[in-house]
């Protein structure tokens, strides 16, 4: 697939309300996100031939019940998770069905129901996460659960502590990060914390969770889902919206380093994007100095922080910095999570990151809209290897021709 480079496009997008939802079920939110996508794009129901979903956060579709109650007669029907590298691994699978002649349009799916169905809750009404810091990783006991390295937030914990030790960055620093991405959230009116203001007496007299991650350095906890459409570039051109081109796109796995030595573990400091990001970019034909826009996975406010460094955009040490000083800012160096992502707008793992890109480039950001764009870089992590060191890394380049 190396000559993929604007052969294909998403030509659809539905989004549902995001935040607690108790009066849906997760199917049909997907089954919401999947009309309103049709209607997006003016394509017919009997064009889409696959469908691919994750299993979300707290249960996600129930197989293929949303495209049946969408009245979608797909070929094909996959559930892919590797966590939040998953909305852009849907986007390579469903990209190798085409070049394989498997089918001609693909509807991706994430859906959730987190927060109503509890299974993360906290005092805000299951807008934060909490308990994530309580679950074993794997969802079992283990000698690392005994030394209480539970969950996502403890390996954001572990990364961030070794930064403090490393390179001096500051709980301030990791500040900024939430605080930049709610201020873009304070100008979306479809983002959940969208009317709630955060400054830095705030962030840093909020709760701890897992030391140094406080209450602001963990995404949001919700319901809500999305879908997108992606078709050939040439079918695209008859559809109701300009199309916004899948460019290039790369993965890469930390365990591929990390899992060399025993010792190496100990000496992990934040995620292996190089080759991801070197095949993404190496197929698209273009640089990060290309780039006009950036959407990187912020699960926690160090995974962003972490990724500046590793693909390059800052220097080893120097993202804490870059951030406070306004970097991530509409008029920053590196405009990035223009919605609040996952820390403030909502969260749907790797696929809120693909929707804001998609918006970008469409120009339908708002106040936020980052102006003529034409390249947007997504990021995405997740699928972690036990002790939940390991993440595999999704890359993914979006242009508008």
């Amino acid at each position: 697939m190396s000559n993929i480079c604007g052969k294909y496009a998403f030509v659809g997008l539905g989004l549902t309300k995001q935040g607690k939802l108790p009066e849906y079920t997760v199917d049909e939110l997907a089954t919401q996100a999947i009309l309103l996508a049709l209607e997006d794009s003016g394509i017919q129901k009997q064009e889409i031939d696959g469908y691919i979903y994750q299993p979300g956060i707290g249960g996600g579709p129930t197989r293929s019940a949303p495209i049946r109650n969408a009245g979608i007669p797909a070929r094909f029907c996959w559930e892919l998770q590797t966590g939040s590298a998953s909305g852009i691994s849907t986007v390579i699978a469903a990209i190798g069905t085409m070049e394989a002649g498997l089918c001609q349009a693909c509807i991706l799916v994430h859906a959730t129901s987190a927060a109503s169905l509890g299974t993360v809750a906290s005092k805000d009404g299951g807008s934060k996460i909490t308990l994530a810091a309580r679950a074993p990783v794997g969802g079992q006991r283990s000698t690392w659960g005994a030394y209480g390295y539970f969950g996502p937030v403890a390996v954001a914990a572990w990364i961030a502590q070794r930064y403090m030790h490393l390179y001096g960055l500051t709980r301030e620093q990791m500040g900024a990060v939430a605080m930049t991405l709610r201020e873009y959230a304070n100008k979306r009116s479809d983002a959940i914390m969208y009317d709630k203001k955060l400054t830095l007496d705030d962030y840093m007299n909020t709760r701890m969770v897992v030391a140094p991650m406080c209450l602001y350095d963990c995404c949001l906890v919700n319901d809500g889902a999305v879908a997108m459409i992606i078709t050939s570039a040439e079918r695209a051109k008859y559809l109701k919206r300009d199309p916004v081109y899948v460019m290039g796109f790369g993965l890469d796995h930390s365990i591929s380093q990390i899992g060399q030595s025993p010792q190496a573990i100990w000496h992990w400091d934040g995620f292996m994007t190089r080759h991801a990001g070197k095949k993404a970019f190496e197929m698209a034909g273009i640089s990060l100095q290309d780039v006009d826009v950036a959407e990187m996975y912020d699960a926690f406010s160090i995974f962003l922080l972490s990724q500046l460094e590793s693909y390059g955009i800052c220097g080893k040490g120097e993202s804490g910095a870059f951030v406070a000083e306004g970097n991530l800012k509409l008029n920053g160096r590196w405009p990035s999570n223009t919605s609040g992502t996952g820390l403030s707008w909502a969260y749907l793992q790797g696929f809120a990151h693909i929707t804001e890109g998609i918006r970008q480039l469409r120009g339908e950001a708002g106040e936020c809209q980052v102006k003529d764009a034409e390249i947007a870089m997504v990021t995405g992590l997740g699928g972690a290897a036990e002790p939940a060191a390991g993440s595999s890394i999704a890359c993914c380049i979006l242009g508008r021709k």
